[in-house]
């Protein structure tokens, strides 16, 4: 069949988009003429058309500001569903949205249309395992990134003690499934017990689990040391302990509330002292260092990407998100924290070999169908550790719920049923040997840890096998 798909220019296309609409009244709902000629006025509406002008479909469309086109409604004539015209429609929003930069086209479809499948087959993403409310009827997100993607990789933080570990090493060894509970971890070497430093080793050499050793400017933050003695300790460790797949280079983390000189002179300590820690690195391990990319303006962010950027550095992390908490200890995802992301990633997508970016210090696994959008690479996360000690398991793309009935000042509400939680984990598609006892479930708070930490190595997959993946320097 012969169609040409094309703007919308004049009355005649834009009465016959109209025509298409009304014949999918049920599925799109009622959509006024007058929408249809504002979309063509600001050149947001393709029509697929034969030769004698008849339109056979439409999609209409808005390139949003922010570098992302919103597609309103696509729709083809019933009488000629299986052209292809849709995909044709589709095909040529994308060439429209590259033109002028967009990075990603987004959607909202009602749950029970059979156009979901359609979105999948053209490789739109569902951005969660759940609908969200719409007017009258649940709805899918659905996005495309109209860039390759990069493999996202989940980093576990591993703050527990020497007898934590041990037990959590022996529980997997004995129990686990046969791949790996996480592929890369992340300690504080200067603020761990050696005992647990062995554990760690133990699963680098054991597992094939990469290290990141991370320099402490979490607890220069908490004054729990000075920038100094930071700077000495791990140097000295850094060359004793050179099996480490990853150094961070130490920083002076900026924190919410503070003044505009306080943020400045800190930033200026996280680039000059980290660069200055660089060169008294041994050569050998210099490639496998991590510069953090601090400040809260973008002038800040950029001169750290910069500096960093001309020593040749390859491996990036981001670590000025806003904070909360007694001691600015909770990272929190805030639209300023969103901004500078934004900016980094802008930083980085010119650039020929594109520098690994790790995310430090994710609080919530509910922002992870971001993470593809701002070229993050990697993330960390103590949250499937820390909030199993509370009673609280996380199941895919859905926030934590507490198991153990306990009550705790940090429990969501007074705890799922085995009925509830064995309902969501089936409608996520989660098993594992973890989770398959409920009672142990509820009572062992290292079989909810590993559970935990599976749920999050299931998304970071999902969201790997969702897009097509450059893989990074890092992975």
């Amino acid at each position: 069949m012969q169609f040409q798909v094309t703007e919308a220019t004049d009355v005649i296309l834009i009465s016959g988009a109209k025509r298409v609409a009304d014949l999918l009244r049920h599925e799109l709902g009622f959509q006024p003429r007058s929408v249809f000629e504002e979309s063509a006025t600001k050149g947001g509406l393709l029509v697929a058309k034969e030769a004698n002008g008849k339109v056979l479909g439409f999609a209409r469309y808005h390139h949003r500001r922010d570098n992302r086109t919103t597609l309103y409604e696509i729709g083809v004539d019933p009488a000629y569903t299986g052209q292809k015209i849709g995909a044709a429609l589709i095909e040529a929003l994308k060439t429209s949205a590259r033109k002028i930069g967009s990075r990603e086209v987004s959607l909202k479809c009602p749950v029970d249309l059979q156009a979901n499948l359609f979105y999948e087959r053209l490789g739109f993403v569902r951005d969660a395992m759940r609908s969200v409310a719409g007017r009258s009827r649940r709805l899918f997100v659905w996005r495309l990134l109209l860039e390759r993607s990069r493999k996202i990789t989940f980093v576990a933080s591993l703050t527990a003690s020497t007898n934590d570990l041990a037990h959590m090493v022996s529980m997997w060894e004995k129990e686990g499934p046969m791949r790996r509970p996480f592929e890369r971890c992340i300690i504080t070497p200067l603020f761990i017990d050696p005992g647990a430093l062995g554990w760690v080793k133990h699963m680098n050499d054991e597992w094939g689990v990469k290290v990141t050793f991370d320099s402490g400017g979490f607890f220069v933050q908490q004054q729990k040391i000075r920038y100094d003695e930071l700077f000495s300790k791990l140097l000295d460790f850094y060359e004793h302990n050179d099996w480490g797949d990853f150094f961070v280079l130490p920083d002076f983390p900026p924190i919410s509330g503070l003044s505009t000189h306080e943020i400045e002179e800190r930033v200026y300590v996280t680039i000059s002292e980290g660069l200055r820690f660089f060169y008294r690195l041994p050569v050998h391990i210099r490639g496998r260092t991590m510069g953090v990319i601090q400040g809260h303006q973008s002038e800040q962010l950029k001169n750290c990407f910069k500096a960093f950027e001309e020593q040749g550095i390859k491996h990036l992390g981001f670590g000025s998100f806003d904070t909360s908490g007694k001691n600015s200890e909770i990272n929190l995802i805030t639209a300023q924290a969103r901004a500078r992301l934004q900016f980094v990633r802008n930083l980085i997508e010119p650039v020929r070999s594109r520098p690994s970016l790790h995310l430090f210090g994710v609080s919530s696994p509910r922002i992870l169908p971001e993470f593809p959008s701002i070229f993050a690479t990697s993330y960390d996360s103590s949250g499937w550790l820390r909030t199993a000690g509370y009673g609280n398991v996380y199941l895919p793309f859905m926030s934590r719920k507490n198991v153990s009935h306990g009550g705790s000042g940090i429990s969501l509400g007074a705890g799922q049923t085995a009925q509830e939680f064995y309902a969501q984990a089936e409608k996520t598609g989660h098993k594992c040997p973890f989770c398959s006892d409920f009672q142990r479930l509820q009572k062992d708070r290292f079989v909810r840890m590993w559970h935990n930490a599976l749920v999050f190595s299931e998304m970071t997959e999902h969201l790997n096998s969702d897009s097509k993946l450059e893989h990074s320097v890092a992975s």
